[in-house]
């Protein structure tokens, strides 16, 4: 167990990290999973005080593949920010990403509190308001050979992301049956379903809210919740257009800037 001042040191060190100005791994420095959210919460409430206001959480390695290549049989949340959020259609900022991906996910919008033990999947899916077509664009602060648990304490390589249209949840429709396709410069390049995240959106919210009950943080009514990609990540170039085909709910896109990201 690292003590107290050992990890507001590590956590001082990633607040101030960026994909330009990276830290090495931290995770053997840390006593597992626990300890890296720690330092994710310390910085939350260092985000929230510099001003910064919580939009909702990512939760990245919801493929099997995928938390086997990060060793862990678990996925990993991260926090995200209003500030982190473009416009569908935009050009992202320039100088924020220095090694920018691209992810085409489902995002959750809550319309009521989720909080307390054993939340399942009827009392969690009541709670969606809405849902979205976006766009994660994750950028690590942390450099080299990384694992689960440095993405924890890196708040997941949260960086930007960008939503479509919202649309309000239908009692019937199927989170689990969702199709995209995504396009590059006009050229559809990949396809998934939405099923390839733990079996359903659904589960990776249940998943991430029962996380966080945990944790003493319950998901607030209003909060989003990006539920994995349905595709690989696909890591983009200077000027990159991309636009995400989404059954159902349309179409979401941005481009990259021409100059360094």
């Amino acid at each position: 167990m690292s003590d107290t001042s050992s990890l507001a040191a590590l956590a001082t060190s990633l607040h101030a990290a960026t994909g330009h100005r990276p830290v090495e791994p931290v995770s053997d420095r840390l006593d597992g999973m626990a300890e890296a959210y720690e330092i994710q919460a310390l910085n939350r409430r260092r985000w929230i005080d510099d001003g910064r206001e919580q939009s909702g959480y990512k939760v990245a390695f919801t493929t099997l593949e995928s938390q086997q290549h990060f060793g862990t049989t678990e996925p990993v949340y991260g926090t995200l920010f209003k500030d982190m959020q473009s416009p569908s259609g935009s050009t992202l900022p320039s100088g924020r990403l220095a090694q920018p991906m691209l992810e085409g996910e489902i995002v959750m919008e809550l319309s009521s509190d989720l909080s307390g033990d054993a939340l399942d999947a009827e009392t969690v899916r009541a709670a969606i308001g809405a849902i979205y077509p976006a766009l994660e664009i994750p950028d690590s602060c942390i450099a080299g050979k990384i694992n689960a648990v440095d993405m924890a304490a890196g708040n997941a390589a949260a960086a930007a992301y960008v939503l479509g249209e919202r649309h309000p949840l239908e009692p019937d429709f199927d989170l689990a049956g969702i199709a995209l396709s995504m396009a590059r410069n006009g050229e559809v390049i990949d396809s998934g379903i939405s099923s390839i995240c733990m079996g359903s959106p659904l589960n990776v919210l249940v998943w991430l809210a029962n996380a966080l009950a945990t944790a003493g943080q319950p998901l607030r009514a209003g909060q989003i919740v990006f539920a994995g990609s349905l595709i690989p990540i696909i890591p983009a170039q200077p000027g990159d257009a991309f636009e995400a085909t989404v059954a159902g709910l349309g179409t979401v896109s941005c481009r990259f800037p021409t100059e360094s990201v």
